[in-house]
């Protein structure tokens, strides 16, 4: 097999870089992913360090090509990862590591690429049936080191992704505790986004304000720490937290959908929401999702499905 049918593919957010290679095989339009290696982005000094490091991990004969996805905005040349400050420049790439091509594109809209391929019970489940409609828009979203979005679009028998910048939108709180919250952060941050929930760092702000708003508990608890506490039931101030970070998922989560119109169905990704599912069924989400005054019956017919694939993103850069 020659260099032009394999590349490298990467998943690039601000805790981790997930890197592969991408194998096409006559006759198949997936994609086998090989060689999976997983670099702390903390370890490293920039994507370049982090390419390098993995391609010269690789043993035989290198591809030649080069699909980046990263946790930020991006055209196919240039790029930059929000939550850490790193830039990405195409053509600097290439000739660092001697690539005859890097495309760059967002992380979730790579995620959304490889939504076509995943399959019920073996790569996400599903929280919610609703009724999808083939021809209808798809929502792909979900919080990790940030909150990405992406929205596929079916446009004469294929898929158009469109990556997003949706998890920048400005918070709308629901409720009065939402509202106390957000004026608690607006206070200390200046602009609340969506993002500034859904994200690690956000579970620790919902659970740092719970505390101080009368509800007890250690105050200095990292995002794992909750979530883990939480899972173990051994602390009401963690498990308060991480239902209502749940509670603004559904409610995030139901306004993209209206935006998007995604009548197709929400696909729910990020590294979170997978490690603390089975909290999903006794939270709010569902429920916050629908909760949408007159617009609840159309709520109630989109499918919402959880991705629990670890590589769906490096999938989607390949096809991509």
């Amino acid at each position: 097999m020659t260099n032009t049918e394999t590349c490298v593919v990467a998943d690039i957010g601000g805790t981790n870089g997930r890197f592969g290679v991408a194998r096409f095989l006559p006759g198949e339009q997936k994609p086998r992913i090989e060689h999976v290696r997983v670099f702390a982005c903390a370890e490293h000094l920039s994507i370049s360090d982090m390419l390098g490091k993995y391609l010269n991990e690789l043993k035989g004969e290198r591809p030649r090509l080069a699909r980046l996805a990263i946790a930020g905005p991006t055209t196919a040349r240039h790029g930059r990862l929000t939550n850490i400050s790193w830039q990405a420049d195409a053509a600097s790439l290439e000739v660092e590591h001697h690539l005859e091509n890097v495309t760059l594109l967002n992380d979730f809209g790579a995620l959304a690429g490889g939504c076509q391929f995943l399959e019920d019970g073996i790569d996400y489940v599903s929280l919610k049936k609703g009724v999808d409609i083939a021809a209808g828009p798809i929502s792909v979203m979900g919080p990790g080191t940030g909150f990405g979005v992406a929205l596929l679009v079916p446009v004469d028998g294929e898929w158009i992704t469109v990556p997003t910048e949706g998890g920048n939108m400005a918070f709308a709180p629901t409720t009065r505790l939402e509202h106390d919250l957000t004026e608690h952060l607006r206070a200390e941050m200046g602009h609340v986004s969506v993002e500034t929930f859904l994200c690690g760092e956000g579970i620790a702000r919902i659970h740092r304000f719970l505390v101080d708003y009368g509800g007890g508990g250690d105050r200095g608890l990292t995002p794992s720490e909750i979530t883990r506490l939480a899972a173990e039931g051994g602390a009401p101030s963690c498990t308060r937290a991480v239902q209502l970070f749940l509670s603004i998922v559904g409610s995030s989560a139901g306004n993209i959908a209206l935006a998007h119109g995604a009548t197709g169905g929400v696909y729910l990704g990020g590294g979170i929401l997978p490690k603390i599912m089975d909290m999903v069924p006794s939270s709010d989400l569902l429920r916050r999702f629908v909760a949408k005054g007159p617009m609840q019956p159309y709520l109630d017919r989109i499918p919402v499905k959880l991705i629990t694939a670890k590589y769906a993103a490096l999938i989607g850069a390949a096809v991509l």
